[in-house]
């Protein structure tokens, strides 16, 4: 970057020098041409006069008037050739070029500093896919430096999350908790994702900073399911294994991602099991469930950006979902877990059926009509609460 920068310098200079002496040049061989005419003129007009006083026509006096007329106009011309600027034409020439260079190196240098060259080469390699990890990471921390917006903070925190440099991204949140006002719209979430970078930092355990950012985000959305995991999490570490089962209890309620809720459900188990704590004590908060595993063949079909799986369990005969889940391509993975929870209405869920058939279709996430979209697999009565994990291949 720097020598490209110098050979622009260079190939600018090499061009301003070679337009101004092209004109001085110019200039010159003009200006020589013209004070070669104007004398050739004054000495034709002296011959003239002295041919006319030996012809009689002019005295000696009228002919000493003309010629004294003559070395007066010639001394008027030269003396308006005396300016500043045109006394020494060469240097102003200099000076203007100069000037040139320097207004021009100044642009340049000014674009440098104000950092657009840095914005016009990250979108160069966003275009062409050139971008790597470290690019992005310079690119925002510059951002940071010249904006210092809370946006621009969020963003290289998330970076350094990605990057699992989980000290530098609490630090980064700090600092866009800092810049962002405290009635926010995305101040809850962003809290979320601090609390988080606070447990990962310590090494995945609580901490009374983590407890204290969870017991924030609680007052202010007591139905958020992150926030209520690792207030679990913290219970927990504390073997108070009836707050942990109860709160987790409550971001399975909450949390509609099959991946969180058997994580969850595992949690709950250990908890269980330590606290000695039995259904007796603690009624678990799914009573009903049926585990699916969708496969297909990603050779045959490219997942877009607005797709999305809807996975939900039907009465024969039937259109209302009496459960359903929304599933994206990292859901795939792992089962994925419907239950009474996800009913449609309060007064249908599997927790009054015995039998369902499970359909698989292929919808636009923009979509709310859960009528639309293409059916891509479909299996017929399946047993509710069963310890199977039904596979659906899917038809693309």
């Amino acid at each position: 970057m720097i020598a490209a920068y110098l050979v622009m310098i260079i190939l600018i200079v090499l061009s301003l020098f070679y337009l101004f002496s092209s004109i001085a040049h110019g200039l010159a061989k003009y200006s020589a041409e013209e004070d070669k005419s104007r004398l050739s003129f004054f000495e034709v007009r002296r011959k003239e006069i002295a041919e006319e006083e030996e012809a009689g026509r002019l005295t000696p006096d009228e002919s000493a008037q003309l010629l004294v007329d003559v070395d007066s106009e010639t001394n008027s011309i030269d003396s308006q050739k005396k300016p500043l600027l045109q006394a020494n034409v060469t240097f102003a020439r200099w000076v203007m070029l100069g000037a040139t260079a320097m207004t021009v190196l100044g642009s340049v240098s000014l674009y440098q500093w104000i950092g657009y060259a840095k914005e016009v080469a990250f979108t160069q390699d966003l275009h062409m896919q050139r971008l790597s990890p470290q690019k992005i990471t310079d690119f925002l921390q510059y951002r940071t430096e010249r904006y210092d917006r809370a946006e621009d903070w969020y963003y290289l925190a998330t970076e350094y999350m990605r990057a699992e440099q989980y000290a530098m991204a609490v630090d980064a949140f700090e600092t866009a908790l800092e810049k962002l006002p405290k009635n926010a719209e995305g101040r809850v979430a962003l809290l979320v994702e601090y609390a988080q970078a606070i447990f990962y930092a310590n090494g995945n355990q609580s901490s009374p900073k983590m407890q204290a950012v969870v017991s924030a985000i609680l007052q202010q959305d007591p139905t958020q399911a992150i926030a209520l995991d690792l207030k679990g999490v913290a219970d927990f570490a504390q073997q108070n294994y009836l707050g942990a089962i109860l709160s987790w209890q409550e971001a399975i309620r909450y949390s509609a991602h099959s991946r969180e809720r058997l994580a969850l459900l595992s949690a709950i188990n250990k908890a269980r099991e330590l606290g000695r704590i039995d259904y007796q004590q603690v009624a678990p908060i799914i009573t009903d469930q049926l585990a699916v595993k969708v496969e297909w063949d990603t050779a045959q079909y490219e997942w877009h950006q607005d797709d999305v799986l809807l996975v939900y369990a039907v009465l024969n005969g039937q259109k209302m979902p009496l459960a359903i889940q929304r599933v994206f391509p990292e859901d795939l993975e792992q089962p994925i877990l419907l239950t009474n929870l996800d009913a449609m209405t309060p007064t249908a869920s599997l927790a009054q059926v015995q039998t369902v058939d499970l359909v698989v279709k292929l919808s636009n996430i923009n979509d709310n009509d859960l009528t639309k979209g293409r059916i891509i697999g479909i299996k017929h009565n399946l047993l509710v609460n069963s310890r199977e994990i039904f596979v659906i291949k899917v038809a693309l």
